[in-house]
């Protein structure tokens, strides 16, 4: 008993559509990968173009260099907002008030960005910026912010 095990040509194109599957699956997930990089660059981008710097221990000023309005607040960790939300409409620049006297602690606040999306940001102390959620979904308003720094 002999075992046929086909011509060189089925062996060659079984070898080359392996190949191509291989080579469309990487493909794929490579483009699939440069698209949420991509789209998360641009989500990111609103928050990225807020800026804050001291005016004294309670106050900051806040840059808005965006087209479209934000509101920003600042808050210091494990506890609630410590200023008002404050709107900011494009290209604008205003004072934030904060409820606190932050005389050598500047870089334990942290600055809470609400981009036009309603997508939750903030910006640390050391200029780290990452989306925050609460269960899956922006906090609303009147939810207490916590995090930790690293």
């Amino acid at each position: 008993m002999t075992t046929e095990w086909g011509s060189v040509s089925s062996w060659v194109s079984s070898l080359l559509t392996g190949s191509s599957l291989v080579i469309a699956a990487f493909t794929y997930y490579r483009a699939t990968k440069d698209r949420r990089r991509t789209l998360d660059e641009a989500e990111r981008a609103q928050a990225a173009r807020v800026t804050l710097w001291w005016s004294n221990p309670r106050k900051a000023r806040v840059r808005n260099s965006n087209d479209v309005a934000v509101t920003v607040r600042a808050a210091l960790p494990d506890d609630e907002a410590s200023s008002d939300p404050l709107g900011l409409g494009p290209g604008e620049t205003r004072d934030l008030m904060l409820s606190v006297d932050l005389e050598g602690r500047s870089g334990d606040l942290a600055l809470i960005v609400i981009d036009s999306h309603g997508r939750t940001w903030i910006r640390r102390g050391d200029g780290v910026l990452e989306r925050l959620t609460h269960a899956g979904s922006p906090p609303s308003a009147g939810t207490q912010l916590r995090w930790e720094f690293r």
